[in-house]
């Protein structure tokens, strides 16, 4: 059966997902609007593709984002089907040494730029009574990691909020659908773009140069297969493939990695409730 055609407005192309996503839905005859940053040169290479390249700035202020998501509403009849907040800011440092406006910048690309997003294509969605918001989220939304802090707490906060959001259009918008999901580590250029916090400790230098040298030793080497974990997202937006007849939860963890690192934690938490059960209910008044 063909795949019926939609609208995709994808954030992040320049690569990994975010590239394989386009190529992928093209290649299936989907009408596709590539965004990023400086898209003209940075997404130059996706110009074969046929997909529109619209530059877009997940930290712009909310008005300048409206602005562009406006624009890109009226490229196709219909408007936009899908929402793919796929852009990303990795930031690697010991919480002692992030400054404030570090933390900021990350959450300005990984909190604050796809709600701004969100926001802005809702009313449009909300009126068409139909739509699909995808979420690239991470295991990060789960557990936390030393020297992980601003990545880890981005994407905790975004759970959160998608979570809200999703019990408010069951009630609101029942059509529109919300996806979140929750990627290991996959081989993209990931771990070829995290930025590293200076060591202004020397307390800590020779700890950061070893978390370093560990996440620079996973490059070519990370256990996901994008090209797999793309097909898998797209079947999860569609009802296709893997997706076809199931009952799709709010959240997908995707890779082994990913999945395990979340069941622990859900069973650790769980354990917790459990043990410390009596202790919880004591405070309720008598």
């Amino acid at each position: 059966m063909t795949e019926a055609k939609k609208t995709w407005l994808i954030t992040g192309c320049s690569s990994g997902f975010g590239e394989l996503f386009v190529r992928k839905l093209r290649a299936s005859g989907q009408n596709v609007i590539a965004t990023g940053r400086n898209a003209e040169v940075k997404l130059a290479h996706l110009k074969d593709t046929g997909a529109v390249i619209l530059d877009l700035d997940v930290t712009s202020p909310a008005e300048s984002i409206r602005s562009t998501l406006s624009e890109a509403w009226d490229l196709y009849p219909g408007g936009i089907d899908v929402l793919v907040n796929n852009a990303g800011y990795i930031v690697t440092g010991l919480f002692e040494d992030l400054q404030q406006q570090e933390i900021e910048d990350v959450f300005k690309t990984n909190f604050h730029g796809p709600l701004n997003i969100t926001r802005a294509l809702l009313p449009k969605l909300r009126e068409k009574g139909t739509g699909t918001l995808l979420y690239l989220s991470s295991q990060a939304g789960w557990h936390a990691d030393a020297t992980a802090t601003g990545y880890c707490a981005t994407k905790h906060a975004l759970e959160a909020a998608v979570e809200c959001l999703s019990l408010e259009l069951a009630t609101f918008a029942p059509g529109i659908k919300v996806l979140l999901v929750e990627p290991g580590y996959f081989r993209t250029k990931a771990f070829s773009n995290i930025n590293y916090v200076p060591t202004r400790n020397p307390d800590f230098a020779e700890y950061n140069s070893g978390v370093r040298a560990a996440l620079e030793s996973q490059l070519g080497k990370e256990p996901g297969d994008p090209d797999k974990a793309v097909s898998i997202m797209i079947d999860l937006v569609n009802g296709t493939g893997i997706a076809a007849g199931k009952d799709i939860p709010l959240r997908i963890p995707l890779g082994s990695d990913g999945w395990s690192r979340i069941k622990f934690k859900c069973e650790k938490m769980l354990e917790a409730c459990q043990n410390w059960e009596e202790v919880a209910k004591s405070t309720d008044y008598a």
